[in-house]
């Protein structure tokens, strides 16, 4: 007896027990899902982009020490847009709607026209008070606001649009974990407050938080649509290739019970389901319908007597080719792990537990409910010659008269393949993850166009010692780096300490007739920024005056735009003075070094899942010949995805980054349920076309309905509102279904040109 019989022997004879085993595990497994104690779930979709973002990358480092030093960015932007803004009306409205805006739960502060401080000199005196802090009551003082705003360099083009026609109000959040974020809605209620306070105007907003929370709001509603949709389907699907209700749901009782175990190990270690893991409980219904439609149909095939010795010999037959398929696909996910970036680590780590989760309930839970019911229930129709059959059995003799063609066609495919896919770029995709018509990208590009940038970034500027940036030629510098900023095309606009001290120099220098200018002295430098200081100059310049940010507002929004600008940025970085190191960082600069991590390593998950799906096939087969045999018809459709995501102009992001190893993983099982029926033909008869039409006979039907079952699951994920996950799917199913037809053509050519024994 060897260990695949011992195995069922086992299982089959200790029902009861592995029975309550199953029963403990799923209970704990649910524990995990939701706290039964304090009521609450344990697992939660968490929106929140740092997972994307490169742990130990300098850039990072810099974000959170300009984070400590200056507070927090997480803001939004309230535009506010109406060809009466500049009317006693319109100013009143922008009053309003930013003291509405205040008193919001959950905000912590407001900025604004009305907020705004302004700097001038009155009587030889500076003035420094709120802009609306007086009232403007006549349309005369109205223009006169809108003349002075427009030509402030602190205000025009951030707070107020360079036309006039739309002013922007900066929302900043209390701090707050993503999902209670999430859970309570503040950015709608920010949006709804602003377009109720300000009716007649037009309202939009943009900015993190609101992507953030918007992303989470799809990757809920998704997730609770998509996985019935996939159970309704493959529930549908098992059902009509078996031809039995009873014998469809067994496969169907299985998945649900691996997806969750897969969810409750994430629940109780912690893990949230983010942007890319949330593709976890889809994929898993797919795949673990694949090991356990396999244990049913061997049932189907084998006739022993009683159920439970039909089950017994089923199993016997199938476990250790789909245990061993099983390692190869979790071998493909955890390839994923040397990428640099958590967000794909995650995912390969849970993709793998969800592999090893589903096979358990296929090995264990499919037996057990396959061996209850009396001997004579659900006649095994699959036995019976079929359509599909039929076809198999053509498809098999047209392998057998054409595979030199079929290999040669194989290989140009590879070529033109290969050529595509140097057209890949590499993208991570923020705003460019909804679709161009929906609300929250109009309202992105709106943003955009009014203020010379929604998506902004910080350039740093630290000095070797204290009070280095009171010194006149440093804050030339400052301003020379400014004025090459806005020449570059993806800019739009610069804000630093520089402008505040041009206008207070105008307001309060010493000329006779003030402009606004640096001050030539250090220690006039130093008495205005003293006699200036106030909230919106404390993000921009530390209390030592040792460390200055540039608020850059950009228009680029894709990582390969932000990508050749940070290294011209970097470059001109470079040509500062000694005394003075810069760095560029924000949400924008380290999602381009993401993307540069992903790049780097696609290549690395690819060579490290082949090299170890390439070893499980020579242990399997004990023989290095078979092996590669096994793996070189897998590598065809991972060439055709790239070829594809080159020839489609599809970016290579964090979640188009998985499938090549996913598809690698997945598709060597079907060749290795082939492979093992060929040879045991081989050794019964050793006719290699009776034995290749006996394999495809025999798992043809197997291969087909599990390629189509996880092409579905991956189909319901393609019609995701957000473009990166609906890419994954799209793109996903078609490879795979690539993949099956490789292993009806290609495989069983090389079958019969390579493995002539058993």
């Amino acid at each position: 007896m060897n260990r695949s019989e011992r195995f069922a022997e086992g299982i089959l004879a200790h029902r009861g027990g592995v029975a309550a085993v199953l029963v403990i595990l799923t209970l704990v497994a649910l524990a995990g899902i939701f706290d039964p104690i304090r009521g609450v779930p344990r697992i939660r979709i968490d929106p929140s982009l740092n997972e994307m973002l490169p742990e130990d990358d300098p850039a990072r480092l810099f974000y959170e020490e300009l984070l400590d030093r200056f507070g927090s960015d997480d803001v939004v932007v309230i535009a506010l847009r109406s060809e009466t803004l500049f009317t006693p009306h319109g100013l009143e409205t922008v009053t309003r709607t930013t003291e509405a805006l205040a008193r919001v739960d959950g905000v912590h502060h407001v900025e604004g026209l009305s907020t705004a401080i302004r700097m001038r000199s009155q009587d030889g005196d500076l003035e420094i008070a709120g802009y609306l802090e007086s009232g403007i009551r006549t349309q005369a003082m109205a223009d006169e606001l809108r003349r002075e705003v427009v030509t402030d360099p602190l205000r025009a083009g951030s707070l107020v649009s360079r036309d006039g026609l739309a002013t922007a109000i900066l929302v900043t959040f209390d701090r707050m974990p993503e999902d209670q974020f999430l859970a309570r809605g503040v950015d709608l209620e920010v949006l709804a407050v602003a377009r109720e306070s300000a009716p007649e105007m037009s309202v939009v907003m943009a900015g993190t938080p609101y992507i953030k929370a918007e992303v989470g709001r799809i990757l809920t509603l998704e997730l609770t649509v998509m996985v019935p949709i996939v159970f309704g389907l493959m529930c549908a699907l098992s059902c009509a290739f078996f031809r039995s209700l009873r014998m469809g749901l067994v496969p169907i009782a299985a998945v649900g019970v691996g997806m969750i175990w897969t969810v409750g190990v994430m629940g109780w270690v912690g893990h949230d389901l983010n942007i890319v893991t949330t593709l976890i409980p889809p994929l898993v219904l797919a795949l673990g319908f694949a090991y356990a439609t396999h244990v049913v149909a061997s049932f189907g095939h084998t006739s022993t007597g009683s159920r439970v010795e039909t089950a017994r010999s089923a199993l016997a037959h199938v476990a250790f080719p789909v245990t061993f398929t099983a390692l190869t696909t979790a071998a493909g996910f955890l390839s994923l792990t040397s990428s640099g970036l958590e967000v794909i680590r995650g995912f390969g780590i849970f993709a793998a537990v969800s592999t090893v989760a589903t096979l358990l309930a296929a090995l264990t839970l499919v037996p057990l409910l396959l061996a209850r019911g009396r001997d004579a229930d659900d006649a095994m129709t699959s036995r019976s010659t079929s359509w599909l059959d039929e076809r198999f059995e053509a498809l098999a003799a047209f392998d057998a008269r054409h595979a030199t063609p079929i290999l040669v066609g194989a290989g140009i495919l590879s070529v033109l393949a290969l050529g595509a896919a140097t057209r890949i770029e590499v993208n991570l995709p923020v705003i460019e993850n909804f679709g161009r018509e929906t609300p929250i990208r109009k309202a992105y590009e709106e943003v955009d166009r009014l203020f010379g940038g929604a998506n902004q970034f910080y350039v740093m500027l630290r000095a070797k010692e204290a009070g280095a940036f009171e010194r006149p030629e440093w804050l030339h510098e400052v301003a020379a780096l400014q004025d090459w900023l806005v020449l570059q095309p993806e800019i739009g606009g610069t804000t630093s300490v520089v402008q505040y001290l041009e206008v207070l120099n105008e307001a309060l220098g010493p000329e006779a007739a003030p402009t606004r200018r640096i001050p030539d002295s250090e220690n006039l430098i130093a008495q205005l920024l003293l006699f200036g200081a106030n909230e919106e100059l404390d993000v921009l310049l530390d209390r030592a005056h040792q460390v200055i940010t540039i608020l850059v507002r950009s228009t680029a929004t894709e990582t390969r735009e932000f990508d050749l600008l940070a290294r011209r940025i970097d470059a001109r970085l470079g040509d500062l003075p000694d005394g003075i190191e810069g760095y560029t960082t924000g949400n924008a600069i380290l999602l381009t070094r993401a993307a540069d991590r992903i790049a780097r390593g696609q290549a690395i998950s690819l060579l490290l899942a082949g090299g170890m799906i390439g070893f499980l096939l020579v242990l399997y087969f004990r023989s290095l010949r078979l092996g590669l045999y096994a793996l070189a018809p897998n590598l065809l459709p991972v060439l055709l995805y790239f070829g594809l995501l080159g020839a489609t102009g599809t970016t290579l992001n964090n979640s188009t980054a998985l499938m090549g190893s996913i598809v690698l993983g997945i598709a060597v099982d079907d060749t290795l349920h082939l492979l093992v029926e060929y040879r045991r033909g081989l050794r019964e008869n050793g006719d290699p076309e009776a034995a290749l039409r006996g394999a495809l006979i025999h798992v043809g039907r197997a291969i087909t309905c599990t390629t189509l079952a996880v092409c579905l699951g991956l189909l319901v994920v393609g019609g995701s509102a957000l473009l990166n996950q609906a890419e994954f799917g799209l793109l996903g199913a078609a490879t795979l279904a690539i993949a099956w037809l490789v292993d009806v053509t290609v495989t069983p050519a090389l079958c019969l040109r390579l493995i002539r024994t058993g």
